[in-house]
């Protein structure tokens, strides 16, 4: 079934389709811009939130289906918008802007739809600028769990044990005596690393290119970026880091990246301090025989995964009985329905003062570059 509730659309401003698994953006959208004109169509086809979200697009109502080839904006989830083009690639026919809910876009780029077309008729822009605090929090806070054993702490409360667990609870270390590597320097790297630095820990930033200061003073970038030290060679930014977070995204570039034994590099035979791997990015910087493999060798002491190559974690994976890997469902960082409108309405305002152009669209999305 299909239920729609639209507003009088306003001729000269486009009209807007929401069809996510998010509830609230409409809402949203209307609070911050009440003559928005929307079309939020909600089927029984798309259920779920964050990562549980499922999706049939088989079992997408005639309307569902019409609303959306009549689509001009779109507001949906990456993997949907995949879905729905692998199933039917003529279904968003009308479409020339679809706004990304989540700031990851690679289940379009690892599309049928997207690697067999030469041309994309419409442009992707990501939802970007919002998910650095929540995700720097989760860092900060599964950093700290770690460290302080607050597992072994909720078991000896279960058992009725006073410290029993005392060699875990009593052996700690200082956020502000570590270091913390991040592998990826945008806008969530950057605030990663400024939570840390509010606990007094080093950061090093590993990227493609080091960033210079506004005011090219370079003395001042780590005040403006929260990352003391930035490097280009991935070995000494991980043999640099007793915590390493990745907030990589999944491009050709990066897939792969800590495959084939390259977190050799991290451990103390080679240089490293055997560090705690986190990954907030991408699942794919590195396989799981490889991650296992680093946890065996003992190149890293410990995994905290919130990403995976497969998502849900197939429940054969040797990852969930692990004791040195703590397995999140990929929830760091969700998009609140509350964030919507700060991203999308001045791009909406730029769409419509150039005549509904998407050449001045902030955030767009390289077709080319696969970001």
């Amino acid at each position: 079934q299909t239920t729609m509730r639209c507003q009088p659309t306003i001729t000269s401003r486009p009209t807007v389709t929401v069809f996510s698994s998010i509830q609230g953006i409409a809402e949203s959208l209307r609070h911050a811009d009440p003559n928005l004109p929307l079309q939020v169509v909600q089927d029984e086809a798309l259920c779920g939130y964050g990562g549980t979200v499922e999706f049939n697009p088989s079992a997408l109502s005639t309307e569902t289906k019409t609303i959306l080839q009549q689509a001009e904006i779109l507001i949906s989830e990456p993997a949907v918008v995949a879905a729905l083009l692998d199933y039917d690639s003529s279904a968003l026919s009308s479409l020339k802007w679809c706004q990304s809910t989540y700031a990851g876009v690679d289940p379009l780029f690892n599309s049928s739809f997207v690697s067999s077309s030469t041309i994309i008729p419409w442009k992707l822009t990501r939802f970007a600028g919002c998910f650095g605090p929540p995700i720097a929090e989760w860092c900060i806070a599964r950093i700290i769990e770690h460290e302080r054993s607050f597992v072994a702490t909720a078991k000896d409360q279960l058992q009725k044990s006073w410290a029993g667990s005392r060699d875990a609870v009593t052996n700690y270390r200082y956020l502000s005596s570590m270091t913390l590597t991040i592998l990826g320097c945008g806008d969530i790297g950057r605030c990663i690393a400024r939570a840390a630095k509010a606990f007094g820990m080093k950061t090093v930033g590993y990227v493609r290119t080091i960033p210079s200061s506004s005011n090219n003073d370079n003395r001042n970038v780590a005040e403006e970026t929260g990352v003391d030290e930035y490097t280009t060679d991935l070995t000494s930014a991980l043999q640099s880091g007793d915590y390493i977070v990745s907030v990589l995204p999944s491009t050709p570039t990066t897939r792969g990246l800590l495959s084939k034994g390259a977190l050799k590099a991290a451990s103390t035979e080679k240089g490293g301090l055997c560090p705690v791997f986190i990954n907030v990015g991408r699942g794919d910087v590195i396989d799981e025989k490889c991650l296992l493999e680093a946890l065996d060798k003992k190149y890293i002491s410990g995994a905290i995964l919130d990403v995976f190559v497969e998502e849900p974690l197939p429940k054969s994976s040797t990852l969930w009985s692990r004791p040195d890997v703590i397995v999140s469902p990929h929830v760091s960082g969700l998009t609140q329905a509350s964030d919507v409108p700060k991203v999308f309405l001045s791009n909406y305002q730029r769409y419509v003062e150039n005549d509904r152009s998407t050449s001045e669209l902030k955030f767009l999305v390289d077709w080319k570059k696969g970001y």
